[in-house]
């Protein structure tokens, strides 16, 4: 009821008018972060994290349109003794115009397809999405951010694989090397002789990760020289950790890599796999909202983390078809 009554506060006093002007030291711009130390980088595995964890929009501005694929594989055991084994690929391209398209697709049968067109000189922006084996799924995008969040979620198993086992990491730079013609500086992981406290977890189904302990890695990262962007990267890793009582072992591994540094020329499926799709319902997203902090949120991020809103019926737009999954 208090965050309701909040809502309902803040609501009726922006329809009271009052402009951000007269708001001047309240409504205050985000800072934009600070570049990317690419030497620094190349040495401290914080920094490698702020390289690693940028948005899949400044990659893009950064080396322009290309077509990056990415690979993990995840083993969960228990006692030397299998309890899950995943696979999955995902395939990005990216076109001219804010035009892409993404795949992801998995061992265990499941995957998902996103194309988007933008085309304001003509009927306007088009989404384009379908689960595996199933027709598309046609619409206007409902948000203007809802493409680019898709498209991002794509490109996430590269900073989620890398934020489990960064405290165990040890950096060595490399030097420069080149990747389809831009420079790179190459950084060389393995496992610290003396691991770094792991962070704290602020969501109880991630706690888990407090004590984790990294007995395994090995691997290496290419950085643009430039822009501080990921390249390439290739990491496999041992996670050990407890839940319920119960003692497992985590074995990850990644394969990230721009493979082509030009635009992929992106068409919009056969008009005979496409059926029209109505725009999603908001009562989700508002209930995430209104209940944030209360209770916990039906709609998810990849990673497990609560997807909260702006405010209620903002939407985060894509749903819960349309994110890649990630499993750390």
């Amino acid at each position: 009821m208090r965050v309701l009554v909040a809502c309902l506060f803040v609501a009726c006093g922006r329809d009271q008018g009052v402009s951000d002007e007269q708001l001047k030291g309240l409504v205050v711009s985000a800072p934009a972060p600070a570049a990317i130390d690419v030497t620094q980088a190349a040495t401290d595995p914080a920094e490698l994290s702020r390289a690693l964890a940028t948005k899949y929009t400044a990659v893009i501005a950064a080396i322009g349109s290309h077509t990056a694929s990415l690979e993990t594989h995840t083993v969960v055991e228990e006692s030397g003794k299998p309890v899950s084994d995943l696979a999955d690929k995902t395939l990005l391209e990216v076109g001219e115009h804010d035009a892409f398209h993404g795949l992801y697709e998995n061992s265990a049968d499941y995957g998902r397809e996103v194309i988007f067109l933008s085309r304001p000189e003509a009927a306007g922006d088009k989404l384009y999405l379908r689960p595996r084996y199933q027709k598309w799924h046609g619409r206007s995008p409902e948000t203007t951010d809802e493409p680019s969040q898709i498209r991002d979620s794509y490109f996430g198993p590269i900073a989620a694989t890398w934020d489990l086992v960064a405290p165990g990491a040890e950096l060595t730079d490399k030097g420069l090397v080149q990747i389809l013609g831009r420079a790179g500086r190459k950084i060389a992981i393995k496992l610290a002789p003396s691991p770094r406290e792991n962070p704290h977890e602020p969501l109880a189904q991630r706690r888990w990760r407090e004590s984790r302990t990294i007995s395994a890695l090995e691997g290496e990262v290419v950085i643009d020289a430039d822009k501080g962007v990921p390249l390439a990267a290739k990491l496999t890793a041992a996670v050990a950790f407890s839940r319920e009582g119960r003692r497992f072992t985590m074995k990850v591994a990644l394969e990230a890599a721009i493979t082509k540094i030009a635009a992929t020329e992106i068409a919009a499926p056969a008009e005979a796999e496409v059926i029209a799709s109505p725009t999603r319902r908001g009562e989700v997203d508002e209930r995430d909202y209104l209940l944030n902090g209360i209770a916990p949120p039906i709609r998810k991020n990849a990673d497990g983390t609560a997807r909260i809103t702006a405010g209620p019926g903002s939407g985060p737009g894509s749903g819960s078809s349309s994110s890649a999954p990630i499993k750390k």
